[in-house]
């Protein structure tokens, strides 16, 4: 009988113990992933980067606007929609980010910009995009109309939608970055 009580006891107290630790184990689990999600998270706020380039965040908004632009283009381009051109368009797109935070960081080391005048010859130069050529050449005589073509984006910079206003910015920017990159190159 007395092994037999000494079993019965440790299994009472080996019973009580085992709660015990097991409880402070779900505390201290819980407490590490309060912690950590705190460290994530700047202030306890839910961060919006989709990925962090060179000490810059990625905003998730506008990584999935560009996404969205892609996806659009490839479109347009007679690719068929389905994941295989999301994933490219994902892909794409993460790469030309990555590219884009590198250089605008040489671009400022370098002191490489575009000024205003530059900006303006690029649009309404002789060298105008294809686009906007396109759009503001007269039908009749066939020439590109530069003074149009600036009104007409000026207009819309000013009382266009807010996808308008965005689609030109987004190009300027682009162009912009382009002339960098080539001054770079």
């Amino acid at each position: 009988f007395n092994s037999m009580s000494i079993i019965q006891s440790i299994r009472d107290k080996g019973a009580r113990i085992t709660v015990v630790i097991i409880a402070i184990a779900l505390v201290g689990f819980i407490l590490t992933d309060y912690f950590q999600s705190q460290g994530r998270t700047a202030g306890g706020r839910k961060s919006d980067a989709v990925g962090k380039v060179n000490g810059r965040n990625i905003s998730f908004a506008d990584f999935n606007a560009k996404v969205d632009q892609a996806e659009e283009s490839y479109r347009q381009q007679g690719y068929p929609s389905n994941e295989g051109s999301t994933q490219m368009a994902i892909d794409n797109t993460w790469e030309q980010e990555i590219a884009r935070v590198l250089l605008e960081d040489e671009f400022s080391k370098l002191g490489i910009g575009v000024s205003k005048k530059e900006l303006g010859d690029m649009l309404y130069g002789a060298n105008a995009p294809q686009d906007i050529k396109q759009s503001f050449t007269d039908e009749k005589t066939g020439v590109f109309n530069p003074v149009l073509a600036k009104q007409n984006i000026d207009q819309k910079l000013k009382k266009g939608t807010a996808e308008e206003k965005a689609n030109i910015n987004a190009f300027i920017n682009q162009m912009v970055t382009m002339r960098q990159a080539d001054k770079y190159f």
